[in-house]
């Protein structure tokens, strides 16, 4: 069997659990699903992915020949819930999180930390067609440089960085040169520099406001769905805020991507999308009102 293993240190708080969501744990099932999305994405079949992650359909079911391992690498220092106003840019990249489960989540066991490490192991149990394993091993790559786990993965939280494959914009390049042979949809822009901690929270927080009010025009994004995703009708986002670091590690630059349309969202969102080909909205500053309370 072939195995590679890589070590992951996170970035920014990870909102993953198991059956008890007031405590936080990485677990396999959660890699495989991302590294799922990607394959899919990337222009993988239905085909594809049974040979890759198995199937239950049709006669021809068959078992995944991929198998993920995940273990955490050291003790890890309690996660600190962060203190925002509501109405800042930390408090509009947090709210949700804090909100979720009814507030379950929102105690020192109920996120993992930033600097938490664990090792992720792809252990193969047989042969692949050649063609699905070029496709996962793109798909691979892009999860490491690009990939996030958990809740409000898509707006930066849950990010890391791979020790075996740090990031430069050299080494992004490359990753989407590659990305856009398979997938011609897929856009990213460099977006904002920020400290790590509480000004990175922040630069996520006004990056985002900016691209709401890019997709959307104006218009309310629950009466107007677009790529940033939408509560009526259920839509996930297939926009995605991208922490990644810089400077050996004691700045953040943050990659906005937008997922290929036809891969992820439904008609009725893919109308405004793609937003990136015009380039990356500029941030917004909060507004004023939340400082006078």
């Amino acid at each position: 069997m072939k195995t590679e293993t890589f070590t992951l240190e996170l970035i920014t708080p990870c909102f993953c659990a198991g059956a008890d969501q007031a405590v936080a744990e990485v677990r396999a099932p959660s890699f495989r699903g991302k590294l799922r999305w990607w394959f899919r994405i990337l222009g993988g079949s239905f085909d594809d992915e049974a040979w890759v992650f198995g199937s239950v359909a049709g006669e021809n079911g068959q078992a995944s020949a991929l198998t993920v391992r995940v273990s955490p690498l050291a003790d890890k220092k309690p996660w600190q819930p962060i203190n925002f106003a509501g109405g800042s840019n930390t408090g509009y990249l947090l709210y949700f999180a804090k909100a979720s489960g009814n507030g379950a989540r929102w105690n020192p066991k109920g996120a993992l930390p930033e600097g938490a490490r664990f090792s992720i192991q792809v252990v193969w149990r047989r042969e692949i067609p050649p063609a699905c394993g070029e496709l996962f091993d793109l798909a691979l790559d892009s999860f490491l440089m690009l990939g996030s786990l958990g809740l409000r993965s898509t707006r930066g939280l849950g990010c890391f960085h791979c020790l075996e494959r740090p990031f430069s914009e050299d080494a992004l390049q490359k990753l989407l040169e590659r990305i856009k042979k398979r997938a011609p949809g897929f856009l990213a822009c460099l977006g904002r520099e920020a400290s790590r901690g509480p000004q990175l929270f922040e630069a996520l927080g006004d990056q985002l406001r900016g691209l709401r009010k890019g997709y959307s025009a104006g218009s309310p994004s629950h009466s107007n769905p677009t790529p940033l995703g939408s509560s009526n009708p259920r839509q996930a986002s297939a926009v995605y805020l991208r922490p990644v670091l810089i400077n050996d590690g004691k700045k953040c630059r943050i990659v906005v991507f937008e997922a290929p349309a036809e891969k992820v969202l439904a008609p009725e969102s893919r109308k405004r999308a793609p937003r990136l080909a015009k380039g990356l909205p500029p941030a917004m500053a909060a507004p004023n009102w939340h400082r006078k309370r």
